[in-house]
């Protein structure tokens, strides 16, 4: 789809482009979001990340965290950009001060360098390899500290382990990188369009059907914006037999009844909600707003990123 969407859109840029410089198409329904880089070209970014449990309505556990992404055009070819993105400046307000500085020395100063394609989407990770060992050279400093809590201790212990492939580190690494490419090489329309696609199983079983809708919310050619929707959730309908089936393996107990199976299916949810407001002249993302609500029973958890052009 990609492909094809690339052939429309710069066929019609060669014979009607807006001005002499290339740049997305815009009508006042639909708008194109594709990347217009200049090589050598810096941009910084504020980024806040929150992670929030909840059991029965009340708030067991919060997390919050903020710091700044630097990236940096390094290479610009017809097939694509070569990116430098570079975390900073990371704090974790209301943290002990042990756990800020162990966080700290995980992430300041980690570099990711990593290839789009000629639209803006995410292709490559190319530094893996660099960020592994930056990573667990740090994570090595980090047990050093003989203050930190045990559960803490237990979640470096499963961070090393995510540093051992290149899929891991794309997969769940550079979250962020990720994210901020997601709203590329595409065409949204007031209208909306629904698609299907799947979600990850983080259990390592069958991925989960879901169903996806794109959308232009507001587009604004005067003050060179334009404001896209994404929403993502779980189809209840074709994923229920894989939900039931991972609700009897995590029961402490067999699950007989089936009507309480049934509830707990029904119950279950699996949402995210993307909000991206782009520069139509550029293709430069000046805000980012993404919400993941994840619910089994009764038990809640939703996590946040934000991202602001400085």
């Amino acid at each position: 789809m990609k492909a094809l969407l690339r052939f429309f859109t710069y066929s019609l840029l060669l014979v009607s482009a807006y001005n002499s410089h290339a740049q997305n198409r815009i009508t006042d329904t639909t708008a194109t979001c594709i990347a217009f880089w200049e090589n050598k070209e810096t941009h910084v970014y504020h980024i806040t990340h929150i992670k929030e449990k909840s059991e029965s309505g009340k708030t067991k556990s919060k997390a919050e965290a903020s710091y700044e992404a630097h990236i940096k055009i390094i290479d610009s070819t017809a097939d694509g950009f070569t990116v430098e993105w570079v975390y900073k400046n990371f704090t974790a307000p209301g943290q002990p001060e042990t756990v800020l500085s162990s966080l700290n020395t995980l992430m300041e100063g980690l570099k990711v360098v990593y290839k789009t394609d000629d639209v803006g989407s995410f292709s490559e990770l190319l530094n893996w390899q660099e960020i592994r060992d930056f990573s667990i050279g740090n994570y090595e400093l980090a047990i050093k500290n003989k203050s930190l809590s045990k559960e803490f201790m237990a979640a470096l212990n499963q961070v090393k382990a995510i540093f051992q492939s290149k899929e891991n580190i794309e997969n769940l690494l550079i979250k962020e990188v990720r994210l901020f490419h997601s709203p590329y090489g595409m065409e949204y329309s007031t209208q909306g369009m629904v698609t299907e696609t799947k979600l990850p199983n983080a259990l390592g079983g069958e991925p989960f059907p879901a169903t996806i809708t794109f959308r232009a919310e507001e587009i604004n050619k005067d003050n060179d914006h334009c404001k896209v929707i994404m929403n993502q959730e779980i189809d209840k309908r074709k994923a229920g037999p894989i939900i039931a089936a991972m609700l009897k393996k995590l029961s402490p107990s067999p699950i007989r009844d089936e009507e309480t199976m049934r509830k707990q299916v029904k119950d279950m949810e699996i949402s995210d909600l993307n909000e991206f407001t782009y520069a139509i002249s550029s293709g430069w993302l000046k805000k980012i707003r993404f919400k993941r609500v994840s619910s089994l029973g009764n038990l809640k958890q939703t996590e946040t990123y934000q991202f602001i052009k400085k």
